[in-house]
């Protein structure tokens, strides 16, 4: 018995060290995964891809900001067309549709190819009423261009949170669906059910796992 509670303890300490471990990453990466955007969005390319949204546009939770929606969307492009991808991405930590409204959609370049949006998390943790999320996203949609793709709002997995992107949800589908020039992006279809291993170290965010849930819905609206 003494050696079965040493081996336990032994284990608990070992998974206290990786989460340690694991949030000391977290509070570097709002900084490291902005810097890497603004890089990247300097580098040349034959197409540009513009990421409007949150934190998860900027690939928060995956150690790698590659491998957030926006970085997996662009290197579908790139594999599909055989072109190299500038990715300017706007999404701002913390972001609301309101936000997306008021600073993002005045950033667009003029030379955007493609425009991808997601965004709602956010407004869904601050309980931001349907009718008012509806009415930004509606003026967001109308200002966006044809064949932009836009996504409804992830599964927020449990709470008050879920509930409310639940509706969310719901209000970004028949909002998109006004808008028969846009693409539906169905990110709430596809984060059901996310799995502990597919968490970033945050606890918060997806980790480059769960990101590639993301990226498979964003590409399939291509």
């Amino acid at each position: 018995m003494p050696r079965v509670r040493s081996l336990v303890l032994t284990a608990v300490l070992g998974l206290v060290l990786v989460q340690v471990r694991r949030l000391r990453l977290a509070t570097t990466m709002e900084t490291d995964h902005a810097a890497y955007w603004r890089r990247r969005g300097r580098s040349p390319g034959d197409v540009v891809l513009v990421a409007l949204g949150d934190s998860l546009a900027q690939g928060l939770g995956a150690v790698h900001p590659e491998r957030s929606w926006a970085g997996r969307l662009a290197d579908a492009i790139e594999a599909r067309d055989g072109v190299r991808v500038r990715v300017v991405n706007l999404g701002v930590v913390g972001a609301t549709v309101a936000d997306v409204l008021a600073s993002q959609l005045s950033a667009v370049p003029a030379d955007a190819t493609v425009v991808a949006l997601a965004v709602g998390t956010n407004d869904a943790a601050q309980d931001v009423a349907p009718e008012d999320f509806r009415r930004d996203l509606d003026a967001v949609c109308a200002a966006l261009p044809a064949g932009a793709l836009v996504a409804d709002v992830p599964d927020l997995q449990r709470g008050a949170p879920q509930r409310n992107a639940v509706r969310l949800a719901a209000v970004a589908r028949e909002v998109v669906a006004a808008h028969p020039g846009l693409r539906p992006v169905a990110l709430e279809a596809a984060t059901h059910r996310m799995r502990l291993w597919e968490v970033g170290p945050d606890l918060a965010h997806p980790n480059g796992r769960g990101y590639a849930r993301y990226g498979r819905a964003f590409v399939a609206a291509l």
